[in-house]
This record gives C-alpha cells, structure tokens and sequence, in this order.
C-alpha cells in the first residue's frame, strides 16, 4: 500500500474535514492514485524522507503539475458543472477552476477490479486551485520514497454536482442503497447542521446538502483557513463557520 507521509495523524473528524478539502478524495491511502512525471525514471536517484519523516515534495505552477493534475483526473473548467452554472463565491476565495470527474476517475482506476461505482452515476466537482501546488512522492509502508507523485492543492469551496435517478432528494441521496450511505453529520462536518427553509436540504457554516430537482444532489464545502483553524482548536465541538456565505453559495447555484 501506498500513502502520503505528510501530515501527522488527527483525530478522525478533523481528518475528515482536511479530507474535504485536499484535491486527492480518499484514494491515495489505497494506492489507486499514483501520478509518475513523463520524464522520471524509476532508475533515477530518489529524494530522502524530509528530517521530520514527511514525504519530499516539491512546489509546481499549475503549469508545471498539469501532468500529475490530469493523471489524478482534474482538468481546468470549461463551462457549466454537469449542467449547473455557480453564480456565486465569496470575495476571498481565489484561484484557477478546475473540474473532477470522480466515476469516470474512479472508473478508470478500477479496472479489472470490484466495481464500486454507482452504476448509471454521474460525480463531478470543482474546486479552485492556488497558483502553486504541491507535488509529493509517495511513500511505501517501510518509508522508501517511491517515483510515484501526487499533487496536493486545497481548496477553500468545492461544489460537486450527483446525478442519479435514484437520487429523488437528499433523504434518498444519503441512504446506502442509494450509493450513499454517508450520515449527514460526515456530509457537512462541524455541528450546527439547519435545514434549508424549502426543505429540500441541509446546510452548517461549513457546506449544504441540497436537491436542486429530482435525479440531482449538489454538495457544497465551505472550508476556508477559518474554519479549519476552528477544527483544530476543536475537533470534536461545533464549528461556526460561514453559514451565510454558504447560503449565498448554495443560492447561486442552478441550471444552465
């Protein structure tokens, strides 16, 4: 197996909260998502673990890592996500939009083994990268640095659009025979989860949960350094967060 050795363990609901907001979605730890520079050779000399035991990394124009971004699936924005337009950002979330297409990622990635896709699903979510990202080499379970890299690049808003039909709301969205099966308080971390006032989802300071029309969910994660510094001086309390702003995210979201 191979895994990303750069940041120490957390506890598991702030895991989870970096989780949503790092480009590599849950894969890396399987060692499905592993980028390798055109150009490197596994016979080249390898970089050292770093002193404190974190992976070498090195920092990449988007430009640069647009080989490691694309083998991990993500590609800049064109357009609508799958049919949505998003009207609306906070003034401070910055960046380049790129857009993820996780099934047919997924897909690509699960080839020849258990399919655990959705059949007939559609995933796709953007994000808006920094102007410089990080590229890591993986590291395998005895700490040898592998020719293997992945790129790691935060985003503070991710808006992910779900199709299915049988996605008919957001009750539907969550139950495991739907593909779901995530409990809510894991969908939007951080306590403080509301319902929206037409009912047709759920929303916290830190994302929403909604169902814009039958067949369609759309998640959205608000996770600005904010939010994160709230997770971190307690991961296990509730987190204010953004509320308003993310009903204003969530408000500018419809179809094309």
């Amino acid at each position: 197996m191979t895994f990303r050795q750069k940041h120490t363990p957390l506890s598991p609901a702030l895991a989870m909260a970096l989780g949503a907001v790092a480009v590599m979605v849950a894969t890396t730890a399987c060692g499905t998502a592993q980028a390798v520079e055109p150009s490197s050779s596994s016979e080249e000399a390898l970089p050292e673990l770093n002193p404190d035991g974190s992976a070498p990394s090195e920092r990449m124009s988007l430009e640069e890592a647009a080989p490691f971004l694309e083998a991990q699936g993500y590609l800049p924005a064109e357009g609508d996500l799958s049919g949505y337009e998003i009207g609306y950002l906070p003034d401070a979330v910055e960046g380049t939009p790129y857009d993820h297409d996780v099934n047919a990622w997924m897909s690509r990635q699960q080839q020849g083994q258990e399919e655990v896709v959705l059949p007939d699903a559609e995933e796709v979510e953007r994000s808006w990268l920094p102007d410089t990202v990080d590229v890591d080499h993986l590291v395998d379970d005895d700490g040898r640095v592998l020719p293997e890299r992945e790129v790691f690049a935060p985003s503070d808003v991710y808006v992910t659009v779900h199709r299915h039909a049988d996605f008919t709301d957001v009750d539907a969205y969550l139950e495991p025979e739907a593909g779901g099966g995530t409990p809510l308080e894991e969908v939007l971390p951080g306590g403080g989860v509301r319902e929206l006032p037409d009912g047709t989802g759920h929303y916290n300071g830190a994302g929403a949960l909604f169902s814009p029309e039958p067949g369609v969910v759309v998640e959205v994660s608000y996770m600005d350094d904010t939010v994160m510094d709230e997770f971190l001086e307690d991961p296990d309390g509730a987190v204010e967060g953004h509320p308003e702003e993310v009903l204003l995210i969530m408000e500018g979201i419809g179809p094309v």
